[in-house]
Protein backbone atom coordinates (compact mmCIF):
# COMPACT_ATOMS: atom_id res chain seq x y z
CA UNK A 1 0.00 0.00 0.00
CA UNK A 2 1.31 3.43 -0.98
CA UNK A 3 0.39 7.30 -0.81
CA UNK A 4 -1.08 8.62 -4.57
CA UNK A 5 0.10 11.99 -4.68
CA UNK A 6 -0.10 12.39 -8.29
CA UNK A 7 -3.67 13.99 -9.08
CA UNK A 8 -4.37 17.17 -6.87
CA UNK A 9 -8.42 15.67 -6.85
CA UNK A 10 -7.10 12.39 -5.75
CA UNK A 11 -4.56 13.65 -2.80
CA UNK A 12 -5.43 11.75 -0.13
CA UNK A 13 -5.95 8.11 -1.91
CA UNK A 14 -3.79 5.35 -1.25
CA UNK A 15 -2.76 2.76 -4.02
CA UNK A 16 -3.13 -1.09 -3.41
CA UNK A 17 -3.24 -4.52 -5.12
CA UNK A 18 -6.37 -6.12 -5.14
CA UNK A 19 -5.97 -9.64 -4.68
CA UNK A 20 -9.33 -10.10 -5.90
CA UNK A 21 -8.78 -8.86 -9.19
CA UNK A 22 -5.05 -10.38 -10.15
CA UNK A 23 -3.44 -7.68 -8.21
CA UNK A 24 -4.33 -4.71 -10.04
CA UNK A 25 -3.38 -1.63 -8.87
CA UNK A 26 -6.47 0.44 -7.81
CA UNK A 27 -6.94 3.33 -5.02
CA UNK A 28 -9.03 3.91 -2.16
CA UNK A 29 -9.78 7.04 0.22
CA UNK A 30 -7.98 5.62 3.67
CA UNK A 31 -10.96 7.76 5.52
CA UNK A 32 -13.98 5.74 4.16
CA UNK A 33 -14.61 1.97 5.10
CA UNK A 34 -14.13 -0.92 2.97
CA UNK A 35 -14.50 -4.85 2.71
CA UNK A 36 -12.16 -7.71 3.54
CA UNK A 37 -12.06 -11.30 3.82
CA UNK A 38 -10.79 -13.55 6.91
CA UNK A 39 -10.33 -16.72 5.78
CA UNK A 40 -9.52 -19.76 8.24
CA UNK A 41 -6.75 -21.93 7.90
CA UNK A 42 -6.51 -23.42 11.63
CA UNK A 43 -7.28 -26.58 13.22
CA UNK A 44 -9.68 -24.89 15.56
CA UNK A 45 -13.42 -23.28 15.20
CA UNK A 46 -12.69 -19.82 15.82
CA UNK A 47 -14.56 -16.42 17.09
CA UNK A 48 -12.69 -13.22 15.43
CA UNK A 49 -13.31 -9.86 17.03
CA UNK A 50 -12.45 -6.34 15.97
CA UNK A 51 -9.63 -5.17 19.31
CA UNK A 52 -11.53 -1.98 20.77
CA UNK A 53 -8.51 -1.72 23.15
CA UNK A 54 -11.54 -3.42 25.77
CA UNK A 55 -12.96 -6.38 25.65
CA UNK A 56 -13.46 -6.71 21.83
CA UNK A 57 -16.74 -6.89 19.49
CA UNK A 58 -17.25 -10.44 18.08
CA UNK A 59 -17.23 -9.98 14.44
CA UNK A 60 -18.02 -13.41 13.14
CA UNK A 61 -17.18 -17.31 14.16
CA UNK A 62 -15.92 -19.53 11.55
CA UNK A 63 -15.58 -23.30 11.46
CA UNK A 64 -12.66 -25.29 9.85
CA UNK A 65 -12.99 -25.38 6.77
CA UNK A 66 -15.91 -22.57 6.34
CA UNK A 67 -16.09 -19.68 3.46
CA UNK A 68 -14.22 -16.67 4.43
CA UNK A 69 -16.01 -14.15 6.22
CA UNK A 70 -16.53 -11.16 4.90
CA UNK A 71 -16.09 -8.17 7.22
CA UNK A 72 -16.65 -4.44 6.82
CA UNK A 73 -13.78 -2.14 8.45
CA UNK A 74 -11.41 0.83 8.26
CA UNK A 75 -7.73 1.23 7.51
CA UNK A 76 -5.73 -0.01 10.98
CA UNK A 77 -8.61 -2.03 12.86
CA UNK A 78 -7.08 -4.82 14.17
CA UNK A 79 -8.78 -8.03 14.41
CA UNK A 80 -7.73 -11.02 17.21
CA UNK A 81 -8.81 -14.41 17.38
CA UNK A 82 -10.20 -17.23 20.38
CA UNK A 83 -11.27 -20.55 20.38
CA UNK A 84 -14.82 -20.02 19.74
CA UNK A 85 -17.07 -19.96 22.75
CA UNK A 86 -13.67 -18.56 25.04
CA UNK A 87 -11.01 -15.55 25.19
CA UNK A 88 -8.39 -18.22 24.96
CA UNK A 89 -6.17 -16.29 22.39
CA UNK A 90 -4.56 -18.18 19.40
CA UNK A 91 -0.75 -17.71 19.34
CA UNK A 92 1.46 -18.18 16.42
CA UNK A 93 5.30 -19.55 16.67
CA UNK A 94 7.59 -16.81 16.26
CA UNK A 95 11.47 -16.52 15.87
CA UNK A 96 11.96 -16.49 20.03
CA UNK A 97 8.68 -17.27 21.16
CA UNK A 98 4.65 -17.52 20.33
CA UNK A 99 2.93 -13.82 19.07
CA UNK A 100 -0.42 -13.35 19.49
CA UNK A 101 -2.75 -13.21 16.40
CA UNK A 102 -3.23 -9.62 15.35
CA UNK A 103 -4.64 -9.29 12.02
CA UNK A 104 -4.48 -5.83 10.88
CA UNK A 105 -6.85 -4.07 7.88
CA UNK A 106 -4.58 -2.35 5.38
CA UNK A 107 -6.61 -1.73 2.10
CA UNK A 108 -10.20 -3.28 0.52
CA UNK A 109 -10.18 -6.97 -1.11
CA UNK A 110 -7.60 -7.55 1.25
CA UNK A 111 -7.75 -11.44 2.70
CA UNK A 112 -6.36 -11.79 6.11
CA UNK A 113 -5.14 -15.46 6.89
CA UNK A 114 -5.43 -17.71 10.12
CA UNK A 115 -2.46 -19.99 9.48
CA UNK A 116 -2.78 -23.87 10.14
CA UNK A 117 -0.15 -24.02 13.24
CA UNK A 118 -1.71 -21.26 15.42
CA UNK A 119 -3.01 -22.54 18.83
CA UNK A 120 -3.25 -21.44 22.06
CA UNK A 121 -0.80 -19.83 23.98
CA UNK A 122 2.15 -22.89 25.90
CA UNK A 123 2.19 -20.48 28.86
CA UNK A 124 -1.17 -20.24 30.38
CA UNK A 125 -0.25 -16.75 32.24
CA UNK A 126 -0.48 -14.17 29.57
CA UNK A 127 -2.52 -10.93 29.38
CA UNK A 128 -5.28 -11.43 26.79
CA UNK A 129 -6.43 -7.85 26.67
CA UNK A 130 -4.42 -4.44 26.19
CA UNK A 131 -6.69 -2.96 28.97
CA UNK A 132 -4.94 -5.34 31.55
CA UNK A 133 -2.41 -3.31 33.18
CA UNK A 134 -5.02 -0.48 33.10
CA UNK A 135 -7.58 -2.76 35.43
CA UNK A 136 -4.73 -3.97 37.52
CA UNK A 137 -4.07 -0.32 38.49
CA UNK A 138 -7.85 0.31 39.05
CA UNK A 139 -7.73 -2.48 41.51
CA UNK A 140 -9.42 -4.95 39.38
CA UNK A 141 -7.03 -7.64 40.56
CA UNK A 142 -8.56 -7.66 44.09
CA UNK A 143 -12.32 -6.89 43.23
CA UNK A 144 -12.86 -9.55 40.37
CA UNK A 145 -9.93 -11.69 41.00
CA UNK A 146 -11.01 -15.53 39.35
CA UNK A 147 -11.87 -12.86 35.89
CA UNK A 148 -8.20 -11.02 36.36
CA UNK A 149 -6.63 -14.22 36.90
CA UNK A 150 -7.45 -16.22 33.93
CA UNK A 151 -8.00 -13.03 31.51
CA UNK A 152 -4.98 -10.77 32.96
CA UNK A 153 -2.24 -12.84 35.11
CA UNK A 154 0.36 -11.10 34.10
CA UNK A 155 -0.72 -8.05 35.18
CA UNK A 156 -1.98 -8.97 38.80
CA UNK A 157 1.13 -11.28 39.33
CA UNK A 158 2.16 -8.99 42.00
CA UNK A 159 -1.33 -8.66 43.58
CA UNK A 160 -2.81 -12.28 43.50
CA UNK A 161 0.43 -14.42 42.43
CA UNK A 162 -1.68 -15.41 39.82
CA UNK A 163 0.69 -17.72 38.05
CA UNK A 164 0.38 -19.89 40.31
CA UNK A 165 -3.36 -19.78 40.80
CA UNK A 166 -3.88 -19.63 37.27
CA UNK A 167 -4.09 -23.33 38.02
CA UNK A 168 -7.81 -24.32 38.49
CA UNK A 169 -7.10 -26.81 40.65
CA UNK A 170 -4.80 -24.43 43.50
CA UNK A 171 -7.13 -21.95 43.05
CA UNK A 172 -10.33 -23.61 43.06
CA UNK A 173 -10.00 -25.78 46.22
CA UNK A 174 -12.97 -25.75 49.24
CA UNK A 175 -9.57 -24.58 51.71
CA UNK A 176 -8.49 -21.75 49.73
CA UNK A 177 -12.17 -20.39 49.09
CA UNK A 178 -13.00 -21.46 52.85
CA UNK A 179 -16.81 -23.36 51.11
CA UNK A 180 -16.93 -25.68 53.23
CA UNK A 181 -20.27 -25.66 55.19
CA UNK A 182 -23.51 -27.30 53.03
CA UNK A 183 -27.01 -25.64 53.48
CA UNK A 184 -28.66 -28.54 53.49
CA UNK A 185 -28.25 -31.65 55.69
CA UNK A 186 -30.21 -34.84 55.17
CA UNK A 187 -33.88 -34.81 56.03
CA UNK A 188 -33.59 -30.32 55.30
CA UNK A 189 -35.46 -30.46 51.77
CA UNK A 190 -38.55 -32.20 52.86
CA UNK A 191 -38.65 -29.62 56.24
CA UNK A 192 -38.73 -26.47 53.65
CA UNK A 193 -41.25 -27.95 51.63
CA UNK A 194 -43.54 -29.46 54.27
CA UNK A 195 -43.66 -25.95 56.08
CA UNK A 196 -44.40 -24.47 52.52
CA UNK A 197 -46.80 -27.00 52.75
CA UNK A 198 -48.98 -26.96 56.33
CA UNK A 199 -47.56 -23.09 57.47
CA UNK A 200 -51.15 -21.20 57.73
CA UNK A 201 -49.01 -18.26 56.82
CA UNK A 202 -48.21 -18.95 53.45
CA UNK A 203 -51.61 -18.86 52.48
CA UNK A 204 -51.47 -15.27 51.11
CA UNK A 205 -49.07 -16.27 48.67
CA UNK A 206 -51.72 -19.15 47.31
CA UNK A 207 -49.81 -22.61 47.57
CA UNK A 208 -50.34 -25.23 45.54
CA UNK A 209 -48.78 -28.70 46.24
CA UNK A 210 -48.39 -30.48 42.51
CA UNK A 211 -46.48 -33.62 43.80
CA UNK A 212 -45.02 -34.36 47.52
CA UNK A 213 -43.76 -37.77 48.82
CA UNK A 214 -47.18 -38.29 50.92
CA UNK A 215 -49.91 -37.37 48.69
CA UNK A 216 -52.83 -38.47 51.40
CA UNK A 217 -50.80 -35.45 53.89
CA UNK A 218 -49.70 -33.06 51.67
CA UNK A 219 -51.92 -32.98 48.71
CA UNK A 220 -50.81 -33.46 44.58
CA UNK A 221 -49.06 -36.83 43.04
CA UNK A 222 -46.92 -39.23 44.75
CA UNK A 223 -43.52 -37.86 43.53
CA UNK A 224 -40.96 -35.17 44.29
CA UNK A 225 -41.91 -32.03 45.24
CA UNK A 226 -43.20 -29.96 43.29
CA UNK A 227 -44.89 -26.26 44.41
CA UNK A 228 -46.31 -23.19 43.30
CA UNK A 229 -47.17 -19.70 44.52
CA UNK A 230 -49.47 -18.00 42.93
CA UNK A 231 -49.50 -14.47 44.29
CA UNK A 232 -45.47 -14.61 44.97
CA UNK A 233 -44.15 -12.03 42.65
CA UNK A 234 -45.67 -7.87 42.40
CA UNK A 235 -46.37 -5.95 39.51
CA UNK A 236 -43.14 -3.90 40.18
CA UNK A 237 -41.00 -6.93 40.45
CA UNK A 238 -42.20 -8.18 37.60
CA UNK A 239 -41.35 -5.02 35.81
CA UNK A 240 -37.92 -4.78 37.06
CA UNK A 241 -36.67 -8.08 35.97
CA UNK A 242 -38.09 -7.58 32.51
CA UNK A 243 -35.96 -4.09 32.64
CA UNK A 244 -33.34 -5.20 33.55
CA UNK A 245 -32.93 -8.47 31.20
CA UNK A 246 -32.83 -5.71 28.71
CA UNK A 247 -30.25 -3.67 30.54
CA UNK A 248 -28.54 -7.04 30.54
CA UNK A 249 -29.19 -8.12 26.80
CA UNK A 250 -30.91 -10.55 26.13
CA UNK A 251 -28.81 -13.38 23.81
CA UNK A 252 -29.70 -16.90 22.26
CA UNK A 253 -29.27 -19.19 24.74
CA UNK A 254 -26.25 -21.19 25.10
CA UNK A 255 -24.96 -24.57 26.49
CA UNK A 256 -22.17 -25.24 28.59
CA UNK A 257 -19.53 -27.09 26.59
CA UNK A 258 -15.80 -28.18 27.02
CA UNK A 259 -13.64 -27.07 30.20
CA UNK A 260 -10.24 -26.25 29.93
CA UNK A 261 -8.02 -28.49 32.11
CA UNK A 262 -5.41 -25.78 33.43
CA UNK A 263 -7.45 -22.57 33.82
CA UNK A 264 -10.93 -24.08 34.82
CA UNK A 265 -12.44 -21.78 31.73
CA UNK A 266 -16.15 -23.09 30.14
CA UNK A 267 -16.90 -23.12 26.53
CA UNK A 268 -20.19 -21.65 25.42
CA UNK A 269 -21.83 -23.23 22.34
CA UNK A 270 -25.39 -22.22 20.78
CA UNK A 271 -27.86 -24.32 22.42
CA UNK A 272 -29.45 -27.23 20.24
CA UNK A 273 -32.23 -28.30 22.18
CA UNK A 274 -33.40 -24.42 23.98
CA UNK A 275 -34.20 -21.66 21.33
CA UNK A 276 -34.92 -19.20 23.40
CA UNK A 277 -32.86 -15.95 24.47
CA UNK A 278 -31.62 -15.09 28.07
CA UNK A 279 -30.00 -12.67 29.83
CA UNK A 280 -27.72 -12.51 33.15
CA UNK A 281 -29.30 -9.91 35.71
CA UNK A 282 -25.94 -8.74 37.26
CA UNK A 283 -24.34 -5.01 38.14
CA UNK A 284 -26.94 -2.79 36.95
CA UNK A 285 -30.00 -5.15 36.72
CA UNK A 286 -28.96 -6.51 40.45
CA UNK A 287 -29.44 -3.06 41.49
CA UNK A 288 -33.08 -2.31 40.62
CA UNK A 289 -35.45 -2.03 43.58
CA UNK A 290 -38.10 -5.14 42.31
CA UNK A 291 -34.96 -7.13 41.61
CA UNK A 292 -33.73 -6.84 45.19
CA UNK A 293 -36.90 -7.07 46.95
CA UNK A 294 -37.90 -10.49 44.97
CA UNK A 295 -34.75 -11.94 45.77
CA UNK A 296 -34.69 -11.10 49.47
CA UNK A 297 -38.01 -12.76 49.55
CA UNK A 298 -36.83 -16.08 47.94
CA UNK A 299 -34.34 -15.73 50.89
CA UNK A 300 -37.09 -15.32 53.55
CA UNK A 301 -39.15 -18.37 52.07
CA UNK A 302 -35.99 -20.52 51.57
CA UNK A 303 -34.15 -19.74 54.70
CA UNK A 304 -30.67 -19.87 52.02
CA UNK A 305 -28.59 -16.88 51.92
CA UNK A 306 -28.07 -15.27 48.38
CA UNK A 307 -24.67 -16.46 48.27
CA UNK A 308 -25.84 -19.68 47.35
CA UNK A 309 -27.59 -18.48 44.48
CA UNK A 310 -26.77 -17.60 40.70
CA UNK A 311 -27.70 -14.48 39.38
CA UNK A 312 -31.12 -14.18 38.01
CA UNK A 313 -31.31 -15.93 34.52
CA UNK A 314 -34.26 -14.24 32.79
CA UNK A 315 -35.49 -16.27 29.53
CA UNK A 316 -37.82 -14.66 26.49
CA UNK A 317 -39.46 -17.29 24.18
CA UNK A 318 -41.37 -16.35 21.11
CA UNK A 319 -43.80 -18.18 19.58
CA UNK A 320 -42.17 -21.60 18.91
CA UNK A 321 -39.57 -20.96 20.74
CA UNK A 322 -38.95 -24.11 23.69
CA UNK A 323 -36.28 -26.16 26.10
CA UNK A 324 -36.38 -29.71 25.32
CA UNK A 325 -36.01 -32.00 28.45
CA UNK A 326 -33.27 -31.60 30.85
CA UNK A 327 -32.44 -31.71 34.39
CA UNK A 328 -30.81 -28.92 36.15
CA UNK A 329 -28.05 -30.63 38.42
CA UNK A 330 -25.41 -33.26 37.61
CA UNK A 331 -25.54 -37.08 38.78
CA UNK A 332 -23.12 -36.12 41.97
CA UNK A 333 -21.48 -32.56 41.10
CA UNK A 334 -18.40 -32.19 42.99
CA UNK A 335 -17.67 -28.91 42.20
CA UNK A 336 -16.89 -25.95 44.80
CA UNK A 337 -20.42 -24.83 44.81
CA UNK A 338 -21.93 -28.58 44.66
CA UNK A 339 -25.54 -28.81 43.19
CA UNK A 340 -28.09 -26.70 41.92
CA UNK A 341 -30.41 -28.19 44.72
CA UNK A 342 -33.36 -26.20 43.85
CA UNK A 343 -34.41 -23.82 41.46
CA UNK A 344 -36.47 -20.91 42.08
CA UNK A 345 -38.70 -20.32 38.44
CA UNK A 346 -41.05 -17.15 38.18
CA UNK A 347 -43.39 -16.67 35.59
CA UNK A 348 -43.40 -13.10 34.56
CA UNK A 349 -45.70 -12.82 31.97
CA UNK A 350 -49.03 -15.23 30.75
CA UNK A 351 -49.15 -17.00 27.77
CA UNK A 352 -52.02 -17.39 25.77
CA UNK A 353 -51.37 -20.74 24.69
CA UNK A 354 -48.38 -23.21 25.50
CA UNK A 355 -45.42 -22.65 26.98
CA UNK A 356 -46.00 -24.84 30.25
CA UNK A 357 -43.54 -26.61 32.44
CA UNK A 358 -43.60 -29.81 32.20
CA UNK A 359 -41.74 -32.21 34.16
CA UNK A 360 -41.48 -35.40 31.39
CA UNK A 361 -41.70 -38.49 34.38
CA UNK A 362 -44.12 -37.12 36.19
CA UNK A 363 -46.97 -36.33 33.58
CA UNK A 364 -47.35 -32.78 35.33
CA UNK A 365 -47.60 -29.48 33.29
CA UNK A 366 -47.65 -26.10 34.84
CA UNK A 367 -49.47 -22.99 32.92
CA UNK A 368 -47.25 -19.68 33.02
CA UNK A 369 -49.47 -17.02 34.88
CA UNK A 370 -47.83 -13.99 35.83
CA UNK A 371 -46.90 -13.61 39.47
CA UNK A 372 -46.55 -17.64 39.89
CA UNK A 373 -43.37 -19.30 41.59
CA UNK A 374 -42.62 -23.06 40.81
CA UNK A 375 -40.08 -24.39 43.10
CA UNK A 376 -38.83 -27.98 42.55
CA UNK A 377 -35.73 -29.83 44.18
CA UNK A 378 -33.23 -31.13 41.64
CA UNK A 379 -31.73 -33.57 44.58
CA UNK A 380 -32.96 -35.84 47.16
CA UNK A 381 -33.82 -35.32 51.05
CA UNK A 382 -31.71 -38.11 52.12
CA UNK A 383 -28.72 -37.17 50.08
CA UNK A 384 -28.83 -33.45 49.41
CA UNK A 385 -25.58 -34.12 46.93
CA UNK A 386 -27.19 -36.36 44.61
CA UNK A 387 -29.41 -35.61 41.97
CA UNK A 388 -33.32 -36.56 41.90
CA UNK A 389 -33.34 -38.11 38.41
CA UNK A 390 -37.55 -37.80 38.80
CA UNK A 391 -37.53 -33.66 37.72
CA UNK A 392 -36.39 -33.75 34.00
CA UNK A 393 -38.50 -31.24 32.72
CA UNK A 394 -39.22 -29.09 29.53
CA UNK A 395 -40.44 -25.60 28.23
CA UNK A 396 -42.75 -26.91 26.34
CA UNK A 397 -43.27 -24.70 22.88
CA UNK A 398 -44.70 -21.54 22.67
CA UNK A 399 -47.74 -21.41 20.47
CA UNK A 400 -49.38 -17.49 21.28
CA UNK A 401 -48.03 -14.70 22.96
CA UNK A 402 -45.15 -14.13 24.30
CA UNK A 403 -43.24 -15.44 27.64
CA UNK A 404 -41.34 -13.79 30.11
CA UNK A 405 -39.82 -15.89 33.07
CA UNK A 406 -36.66 -15.79 35.23
CA UNK A 407 -34.94 -18.19 37.99
CA UNK A 408 -32.82 -18.29 40.56
CA UNK A 409 -30.63 -21.43 41.19
CA UNK A 410 -29.79 -22.39 44.65
CA UNK A 411 -26.67 -24.46 45.55
CA UNK A 412 -25.63 -26.55 47.76
CA UNK A 413 -22.45 -24.77 49.00
CA UNK A 414 -22.03 -20.64 48.63
CA UNK A 415 -21.53 -20.39 45.02
CA UNK A 416 -20.86 -16.72 44.82
CA UNK A 417 -17.29 -17.25 45.94
CA UNK A 418 -16.62 -19.76 43.96
CA UNK A 419 -18.02 -17.65 40.81
CA UNK A 420 -15.77 -15.00 41.80
CA UNK A 421 -12.44 -16.53 42.25
CA UNK A 422 -13.74 -18.23 38.77
CA UNK A 423 -14.47 -21.70 39.64
CA UNK A 424 -18.04 -22.04 38.30
CA UNK A 425 -16.20 -21.84 34.42
CA UNK A 426 -18.03 -18.58 33.46
CA UNK A 427 -15.38 -16.42 32.01
CA UNK A 428 -16.25 -15.29 28.76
Amino acid sequence: VSSNNNNKNNKNEMSYKDEADGNKIKHFNPNDNFHLKIRNLSQYRVDVYWDDGMYGNLVGTMNVGDDDLQVNTFLNHGFFVTRHGTKDILYEEGEEEQERIRLIASHPNQILEIALDVGPSNDPCRDRFTMCPTEAKKGSCLTAPGWMIVHCCESCQSDLNSRELIDVNKRCSREHLNVTEPIWKPGDLNKLFEHWATDPSFAPYEPKVWSSPDPQKYGGADGPWIVTFDNFITDLEVADVIHGGHISGFERSTDQGAVAKNTGEQEKVVSKTRTSSNAWCRGECERLPGVKSLTAKIERFTQVPHRHFESYQILDYEPNQFYRSHHDSARRDLTMSGPRIMTFFLYLSDVEEGGETRFTSLNISVKPKKGRALIWPSVTDDDPGYWDDRTYHEAKAVIKGKKYAANHWIHLYDFVTPNEWGCTGGFA
